[in-house]
């Protein structure tokens, strides 16, 4: 094991117990939140990242990481179903409810090794944006981790580097799904698949992990490396896709990963079906690291996994609205046509990993000419929309109770500008994209 690294000069200690920053609208003390919840430092502070211990990722990215699909670890409690009111104060999803809207941010793959101030830039322009914001204008609620926020091998020494100090300043709960290198283990190394994603994002209680040292951000309290988040206006059910690469990439059920997250699935499209026919209707996201669609040259879709997703959704009666994905290091935005209905699929895997994956070229050597239209593994009509091999960035997701709109907002690393580069609305009635 590696001696614990010296905390940083910046960092805000005494934290515990203060009130929140101006950023969000309550600027009431933090043991409002349910549970005790704190989520940024008291005071912003600029980005050094002169600590990172760059050494020690580049030691365990030698060694070579098991990727045999692991066993999931189960859930401490079932249903896996986290409410957002369980997290805000009641007073703060009161106001959601009265802004009749929700945004959240979302991301994935933003470990940011080998060179952390990609991933900086973009954690900081997520924190401007919550700045001088209540819900009634368009605050975020919460930042939803696509995965793998920890690289090469999940290891919880590296929470810290990689989660906890790109993140001091982000004001808001962050929720994730685990990606396929949050669950790699390496043979060498006493740690079990997922240990350090467990720790700080599936505690019974609120928590301060050690490896925080003097940031002020305390654990999540999913049940589960799968679960569901509910909120006003949207359901977001998070799946774990496992740790395969290459061919595989993808796996939620089968072999040592059973059928239980197919039967959460199933219980949770339930529930979903259940709450429109009593007259509630949440926009329905599903959530998972592996993307069904990519055109990515560094990383392969996913059709079996797509096709447990499919089956399920089928045998239930109801389609999710938006699939939400990262793995493949660039943005990606897809349209499937199932008969009248349009279901966007978007891949955003650019949350500060070092490298973007470029976009495989046409035979005739230069990249699609959008809009594409092919098919999928099932005959059915895939238009792709956009995509962004250039640049890193965020996804700002806005749910109202008739639509759906999703903005991928890159990050120029060097200045920090924020520049929108591709938006989408999707009509929640009539299930059309524009």
């Amino acid at each position: 094991m590696v001696a614990k690294k010296v905390v940083a000069k910046k960092v805000i200690k005494k934290s515990a117990g203060k009130t929140r920053t101006a950023k969000r609208p309550l600027g009431v003390k933090e043991t409002a939140t349910p549970g005790g919840f704190i989520f940024a430092n008291p005071k912003p502070s600029p980005d050094d990242y002169g600590n990172f211990s760059k050494a020690d990722v580049f030691a365990d990215s030698n060694v070579t990481a098991s990727t045999v699909i692991l066993p999931i670890p189960k859930s401490w409690r079932q249903p896996e179903v986290l409410d957002l009111a369980q997290v805000l104060s009641a007073a703060e999803v009161q106001q959601i409810q009265s802004a009749g809207s929700i945004v959240f941010h979302t991301v994935g793959d933003s470990g940011g090794i080998k060179e952390p101030s990609k991933q900086f830039a973009v954690a900081d322009a997520m924190a401007a944006d919550l700045a001088n914001k209540t819900y009634q204008n368009g605050l975020p609620a919460f930042f939803y981790h696509l995965g793998d926020v920890v690289y090469y091998l999940g290891q919880e020494r590296y929470y810290y580097d990689q989660f906890y100090d790109p993140y001091r300043d982000y004001d808001a709960p962050i929720f994730a799904i685990p990606g396929n290198h949050d669950g790699m283990v390496s043979p060498s190394l006493p740690q079990k698949t997922l240990a350090g994603f467990y720790e700080n994002f599936c505690t019974k209680t609120t928590a301060k992990n050690p490896e925080a040292q003097g940031f002020a951000r305390t654990t999540m309290t999913q049940p589960g490396v799968y679960f569901s988040l509910n909120a006003p206006l949207v359901k977001i059910i998070g799946l774990y896709s496992n740790i395969s690469e290459g061919a595989t990439e993808g796996v939620i059920s089968g072999g040592v990963v059973g059928t239980a997250q197919l039967t959460f699935l199933q219980q949770q499209l339930k529930a979903a079906v259940q709450e429109r026919a009593a007259g509630t209707r949440r926009a329905l996201i599903i959530a998972v690291h592996h993307p069904p669609f990519t055109g990515s040259q560094d990383h392969a879709p996913s059709p079996k996994m797509l096709a447990d997703i499919d089956s399920v959704c089928q045998q239930v009666g109801i389609l999710p609205d938006l699939v939400l994905s990262g793995h493949a290091h660039l943005y990606e935005r897809y349209t499937r046509f199932l008969g009248t209905t349009q279901i966007p699929f978007v891949v955003a895997g650019t949350g500060g990993y070092f490298n973007l994956s470029g976009f495989k070229k046409t035979s005739t050597g230069a990249p699609p000419k959008l809009p594409f239209m092919g098919t999928d593994a099932k005959g059915n009509k895939l238009r792709l929309d956009a995509f962004d091999e250039d640049d890193f960035g965020f996804l700002r997701v806005t749910v109202s109770p008739t639509a759906l709109q999703v903005e991928f907002l890159a990050v120029d690393v060097n200045t920090k500008a924020v520049m929108l580069k591709d938006h989408f609305n999707l009509d929640l009635n009539r299930h059309v994209v524009s």
